[in-house]
């Protein structure tokens, strides 16, 4: 029997709604691989050139201002290092660094948050709400918090675990911003048509102390990337 991954489903997002879950398994998932024995862990990682603070020190170098945050090892048929670099302005990079010689193999920038990268300091709201404007609309902003509106949206766990996307099923979710959770009914209730949030919503404007089925943890801060499409009538 193959796990599987509940993903929330648009109506989730409703306040008070029944949870109504799909059944689809996480895209990359690997339920196959076992946890590495410590002691082959240990033994590879003896028998390379390459250390974890020499990788540390490579990664750093590559990267001004940079100090090394976190180092895993990828492998073990290839090992490997990557090494997460960040910096006093807020950069992230992940660093991987071949073990067997030192060589650099690559670099891709990270953001603090997943989904689009953000830039500058979020707004925060008196609620706790934050966001940041991703791309600010020039279309009209919803006339109350009844308005209906649809929208396309991605939602992530802090960890970066992604829970439910309109933009993956490829169909705008379309609802009355007083049915949704209170981040979202603040958050879109304001934006433009045409823009763009990334919404950091706090537990007390989601799901609360209990969360929401087996998706969404106890207290979770959730993170949204929103584009709102359209004012319905």
């Amino acid at each position: 029997m193959h796990l599987r991954f509940f993903l929330l489903p648009v109506a989730l997002l409703l306040a008070g709604a029944a949870a109504v879950a799909t059944l689809r398994p996480p895209r990359g998932a690997d339920y196959e691989t076992l946890p590495p024995d410590p002691a082959a862990l240990h033994a590879v990682l003896a028998s390379q050139p390459i250390a974890l603070a020499e990788a540390a020190r490579i990664a750093e170098e590559r990267v001004e201002g940079g100090k090394a945050a976190l180092v895993r090892l990828l492998g073990p048929d290839r090992p490997r290092f990557a090494v997460e670099v960040v910096t006093a302005s807020g950069e992230r990079r992940e660093i991987v660094v071949e073990a067997a010689g030192g060589r650099v193999i690559s670099t891709v920038v990270k953001g603090r948050f997943p989904g689009d990268p953000t830039y500058g300091k979020w707004t925060e709201a008196p609620s706790g709400l934050k966001y940041f404007e991703l791309r600010e609309g020039d279309g009209p902003t919803p006339p109350d918090p009844t308005a209906k509106v649809k929208v396309h949206y991605t939602g992530w766990l802090v960890d970066g675990t992604k829970f439910d996307s309109s933009v993956d099923r490829g169909q705008p979710a379309t609802f009355g911003l007083n049915q949704v959770i209170k981040g979202w009914t603040e958050g879109v209730g304001s934006m433009k048509v045409g823009g763009k949030r990334k919404l950091i919503v706090p537990f007390s404007l989601g799901y609360g102390v209990q969360g929401r089925g087996p998706t969404i943890p106890p207290k979770a801060t959730l993170i949204f990337d929103v584009e709102l499409l359209e004012i319905l009538p």
